[in-house]
């Protein structure tokens, strides 16, 4: 079975972009592939975490996982700092990574052009060789990443295959699978933009667990294109993206919901559109609200999880400390 691995931050709120982009995919891609579905709680601490929210929003996102579809007998869903050895292998891998490569990472180079270099926290820098980590422990065939995480792949496909050349095989070389359908779900009220955890407005993401009321709401404010044509076309972004997730929570395709309005206006258009969001979000609402009530079955399931994909790292880190050189620990 292929091997495939994501991470995803406790930070902020799942909206459809993520979704329809990734969640909605790993839940047919779990049932094929030997999926490892990891919170990363230690990539959030690269910017400042209340410690009580971010304990809330991980089991909060664990919640989510679960609500979508997740099952934790096909899938290893865990959290990464449960497991130890992701720092480990980071700072092994720190050492084959290249001090030029790592200013160049596009995050970095964003923040420092924004503010003093001195003032960046070493995390921010870092960070992207945790990632590498995160991904080489678990000898992972395919990471599903996002157009703007290309730049982190690579480094993580570059620093495998230093290590690789200097020890011998040792890591699984990653293949990006970049989603096609809903890759790049856009912010309703600015339908050039990716849909965000951080939009500057809120009016334009629909997170997972909005009421209908406010799913409404958000649908009926959404911009749209000049003329009243509904039609997927490249200068119309705005009815594109709304066509677009109508079509992933309906099942249709775009072109039958085309010729399902033609002749029709906005209006109509936007309150079909609400009413599928909101029909579709019922049940995984529902089941989120189940699972949040019980917050020691959610940790019961994050064990098992941590158990199982510790026991895939530790055996990648053994094997990674003794190509290195360390002396093995003489046990009693």
């Amino acid at each position: 079975m292929t091997r495939i691995l994501s991470g995803v931050q406790p930070t902020g709120d799942i909206h459809m972009g993520n979704y329809i982009g990734a969640l909605r995919q790993f839940v047919a891609a779990q049932h094929e592939n030997d999926c490892f579905f990891c919170i990363v709680d230690m990539h959030a601490i690269t910017l400042p975490q209340d410690p009580d929210e971010l304990r809330r929003a991980t089991l909060d996102l664990a919640a989510v996982y679960l609500a979508v579809g997740i099952d934790p007998e096909k899938a290893t869903l865990f959290v990464q700092s449960h497991v130890h050895e992701h720092a480990e292998l980071a700072w092994v891998l720190g050492c084959f990574a290249m001090f030029g490569e790592m200013r160049r990472m596009t995050q970095f180079k964003d923040k420092s052009a924004k503010q003093k270099e001195a003032s960046i926290g070493f995390g921010l820098f870092a960070y992207p060789v945790l990632m590498a980590s995160d991904i080489l422990l678990y000898q992972a065939d395919h990471v599903p990443i996002g157009e703007d995480q290309k730049q982190h792949l690579e480094l993580t496909r570059d620093v495998a295959q230093r290590f690789n050349s200097r020890y011998g095989e040792t890591f699984v070389v990653p293949e990006p699978a970049i989603p096609t359908v809903g890759a790049r779900i856009k912010d309703l009220q600015n339908p050039l933009a990716k849909m965000s955890k951080s939009a500057e407005s809120p009016q334009g993401t629909i997170k997972i667990t909005d009421p209908p009321e406010v799913v409404r709401k958000k649908v009926k404010i959404a911009v749209t294109d000049s003329g009243r044509e509904i039609l997927a076309r490249e200068d119309k972004p705005a009815i594109t993206n709304l066509l677009t997730i109508y079509s992933v929570v309906t099942g249709k395709t775009v072109a039958e919901l085309e010729a399902e309005y033609e002749g029709k206006g906005y209006g109509d258009f936007k309150s079909g559109l609400a009413d599928a969001i909101v029909a579709h979000l019922e049940p995984l609402q529902a089941r989120y609200r189940e699972f949040t009530s019980d917050p020691a079955e959610l940790a019961r399931v994050l064990e098992i999880g941590a158990r199982k994909a510790q026991e895939v790292a530790a055996a990648t880190v053994a094997d990674v400390y003794a190509k290195v050189g360390f002396t093995p620990r003489a046990r009693a």
